[in-house]
C-alpha cells in the first residue's frame, strides 16, 4: 500500500521542502561552542567544595540513625545508661548527669546527640523519682 502525500504549502519555505535543515546551524568542528555551565562548579574536596562528610556523619546516611558516630562520647554513654537506668533504678541519677553534660556539650559544640542526652534526662528523672519513691516505701 503507497501513501501519497500531499505537497508542501507554497508558503511555508522557499524551496519547498516542509522545514529547513536542522544541521544547518550546528558549528562545524573546532568552532566554538557556548562555554560550559558546569566547568565552574568545584569538585569534591577542592579548595571550594567542603570534603565528602566522615561514615556516619551525614544525617542522610543509614549509618547515622543506627550507629552512636557522629555524636559526643557523654551523649552515647548517657543513653546506654538511661537504658539500664529502666531497669536498674539506682543509674537514675547518673543517667540524668550524664544527660544534661552531654546536652551541654551538644549546645556548646552545635553537635549532634541532644536525642539521646534528653532520652538520658527524662529516664533519668522518672528512675530517680521511682528509686525515691521505693527508698521512702
Amino acid at each position: 500500500m503507497t501513501h501519497h502525500y500531499p505537497p508542501a504549502p507554497s508558503g511555508l519555505h522557499p524551496d519547498g521542502q516542509y522545514a529547513p535543515n536542522p544541521y544547518a546551524a550546528v558549528p562545524q568542528q573546532g568552532a566554538a561552542y557556548a562555554p560550559n555551565p558546569y566547568a565552574a562548579v568545584p569538585q569534591q574536596g577542592s579548595a571550594y567544595a567542603p570534603p565528602p562528610a566522615a561514615f556516619g556523619q551525614s544525617p542522610a546516611g543509614v549509618a547515622h540513625w543506627v550507629l552512636p558516630t557522629g555524636r559526643s562520647w557523654q551523649a552515647v554513654v548517657a543513653g546506654y545508661v538511661a537504658l539500664f537506668a529502666v531497669v536498674l533504678w539506682f543509674l537514675g541519677p547518673v543517667a540524668l548527669g550524664l544527660g544534661v553534660w552531654a546536652l551541654v556539650k551538644a549546645s556548646r559544640d552545635r553537635s549532634h546527640g541532644r536525642g539521646r542526652a534528653i532520652f538520658a534526662v527524662v529516664v533519668g528523672v522518672l528512675a530517680t523519682g521511682m528509686m525515691l519513691v521505693l527508698a521512702a516505701t
